[in-house]
């Protein structure tokens, strides 16, 4: 777990919230939810927790649980996700939800008793990757549980899972550390210098965690791909932009694209850019050939489209529609 995170275990670990079977662990991404979540399941398995609620790590629970094959813990995650998981059809790719037959694997370890007598911890990781059909699934066991099973399901976005499930959590918001102790770790951590550091968290929207993934040359050149590419439009050809953002995946130039029209909401009512202040120039330039609600209604719609980028049908054509919708934010010929 992370350091900015002791507040919230000790918060959670002293409320009766804490005590609730399901816990709904949200925040936005790369700030740790995954590790606060695997902490407080090492937690609740281990059999000498500390007096400050921790795993001891030395017991046969917690050294089990290092290993990755305690008995009473098991986790969803899909397959795409998963650094285990074997190809098993000629071309196959890994699944990006949570399918069904996992949640089924469950019934035979929820209905019997702990290995070791105490609770059971299944994690949902994240959740909002379940599917209609593996929702349902999951959501007779989280109305039914048997004996002192625990569930803790991690969500950026909580709002895609169903009521139903949302209505059967205690909802614990994680917070991101702060801008300074954010970039001090980086710092530390990461061999950034702190001017380095800084520029990387902002664009990152706070979350140390997608910082630290941009820092690396990979990412950090498909991030810069992007970032160039949507600063020449309107101007450049739109066609040949769509291609130069096909070799990056859609999850992540639609973030991009998100976070350069928010920006351009920002500016456009006069604030500074929040993510990209190297951009100011360019950002004031194209605020100003359209208006705050145009800009609003794009917003709107990209939202949506986050969703198809998890599973697009065609990249290509889904980058090409929003680069055009994009581009119809400078259209003159609409009036404003």
């Amino acid at each position: 777990m992370y350091f900015w995170h002791e507040a919230d275990f000790e918060k959670l670990r002293t409320s009766r919230q804490g005590q609730h079977h399901a816990l709904l662990l949200t925040g936005p991404p790369g700030i740790g939810k995954s590790a606060f979540a695997r902490a407080w399941a090492n937690a609740l398995l281990c059999e000498q927790p500390g007096a400050n609620g921790h795993a001891c790590g030395r017991c046969s629970a917690c050294v089990w649980f290092a290993q990755g094959n305690h008995p009473d813990f098991r986790t969803l995650i899909p397959e795409a996700l998963d650094p285990n998981h074997e190809a098993t059809g000629k071309g196959a790719k890994p699944a990006r939800d949570i399918r069904i037959d996992q949640v089924r694997g469950l019934a035979s370890f929820v209905s019997v008793g702990g290995h070791r007598g105490g609770s059971k911890v299944i994690l949902v990781d994240p959740a909002d990757a379940l599917n209609a059909a593996s929702g349902n699934a999951l959501l007779k066991t989280l109305e039914e549980p048997a004996g002192d099973t625990r569930f803790l399901l991690v969500s950026a976005r909580p709002d895609w899972l169903p009521a139903t499930i949302r209505s059967r959590c205690a909802v614990v918001a994680l917070r991101a550390p702060g801008t300074e102790e954010a970039v001090d770790w980086l710092v530390r951590e990461h061999a950034l210098t702190k001017t380095e550091a800084t520029r990387l968290l902002a664009a990152a929207g706070g979350a140390p965690l997608r910082a630290r993934d941009l820092a690396e040359p990979a990412l950090g050149a498909a991030h810069r791909l992007v970032l160039d590419a949507l600063a020449k439009l309107p101007q450049a050809a739109l066609i040949g932009t769509a291609e130069r953002l096909a070799a990056v995946e859609p999850a992540q130039w639609v973030a991009i694209l998100q976070t350069w029209v928010a920006e351009l909401a920002r500016v456009r009512t006069g604030a500074a850019p929040r993510f990209y202040p190297e951009q100011g120039a360019r950002l004031k330039a194209l605020a100003g050939q359209t208006d705050l609600g145009r800009i609003t209604d794009l917003e709107t719609r990209m939202r949506r489209l986050t969703r198809h980028a998890e599973h697009p049908l065609n990249p290509k054509l889904l980058c090409e529609n929003a680069l055009v919708a994009y581009c119809s934010l400078f259209d003159e010929d609409r009036s404003r």
